[in-house]
């Protein structure tokens, strides 16, 4: 018998063609555009769909149901799609994003049955499994970036991308549970400060700002500025700035155009003993295993399949 495979048709400007997969299938999309426009994707079942909005603004509408659901630069959420018509609009800005296609039943099957995301497992219609979207955090944006600089081809990137898709899930996870969603407590105008203070951080990971600095920039103080922050991104302003810095400096070694020497200056570090230090303690590893980005792919692969294990027992 021949084995069922999930099929998204597409039509638009920037995607192509049917898309075919079973399990899971990961399509990173870049379109500049200068007016709006939409696209249309018809799915032959049911099917769980990550959104990654990394720049650029976008709303997904089903034939189904007259709401949308809108994103916005650095934000994400799980969407549940029905078997017909999906409608993607966006904007005349350029546009930039992640889509995430997996099977119900694959998606589900890494959901502890107590886990309140598992309540949505028998819902038929199109929704956003979160009421708010989420923040792309820095350890979400390295573990797709891994995947575009992933060394294997063939049956191997299957499997390395397989266990990069679960790690993207678990981190999801932790981010449901800690609800990091926007809370009510904030205003309009305290989420727009904390937002301007992330935007300008994101754009900046080689400086090191102070408290007070940021505080200006937001037009706040430094104690709603740290309160804030951290219940509107589940990081602390520092921890955000260590996060962004670490992965800036990943993504320069994984690039083979720098020495170690040169990105420990550039991260504003006087020596780089102490950019290793510090970006073994947060990646786990030393900067110089990324010298190679096969034996990286094999070492995450190795872990991410032992966890794929680990959760199928």
């Amino acid at each position: 018998m021949e084995e069922k495979k999930l099929e998204i048709i597409t039509e638009d400007s920037f995607t192509d063609g049917s898309l075919f997969f079973k399990d899971f299938l990961l399509k990173h999309y870049c379109y500049s555009n200068d007016k709006a426009g939409s696209a249309r994707f018809l799915t032959n079942d049911e099917v769980v769909v990550i959104q990654f909005c990394l720049q650029g603004e976008c709303s997904y509408r089903s034939t189904a149901g007259k709401e949308s659901i809108t994103f916005k630069s650095s934000e994400y959420n799980i969407l549940f799609v029905p078997k017909g018509e999906l409608f993607i609009s966006y904007t005349d800005q350029n546009l930039d994003f992640i889509n995430i296609y997996i099977e119900k039943e694959f998606f589900f099957r890494y959901i502890p049955d107590n886990h309140k995301l598992y309540k949505q497992k028998n819902i038929k219609k199109f929704s956003a499994f979160s009421s708010d979207n989420l923040h792309i955090t820095p350890k979400l944006r390295s573990v797709l970036d891994d995947v575009s600089t992933c060394g294997f081809d063939g049956h191997l990137r299957t499997l390395y991308t397989k266990a990069k898709i679960i790690e993207v899930i678990a981190l999801q996870l932790a981010q449901y549970e800690e609800e990091k969603t926007v809370p009510s407590g904030l205003s309009t105008i305290e989420v727009d400060k904390m937002n301007l203070i992330k935007e300008l951080i994101d754009h900046n990971p080689d400086q090191s700002f102070s408290l007070a600095y940021l505080a200006r920039q937001a037009g706040t103080n430094e104690q709603y500025l740290k309160k804030h922050f951290k219940i509107l991104f589940g990081y602390t302003v520092f921890g955000y700035i260590l996060s962004c810095k670490m992965q800036k400096a990943k993504n320069m070694l994984l690039s083979g155009e720098y020495l170690i020497s040169d990105i420990a200056e550039s991260m504003g570090y006087k020596h780089a003993t102490h950019f290793t230090s510090a970006f073994k303690k947060f990646f786990g590893y030393l900067p110089q295993t990324l010298k190679s980005r096969k034996v990286l792919s094999f070492f995450a692969l190795s872990e991410l399949l032992r966890l794929d294990f680990l959760l199928l027992c």
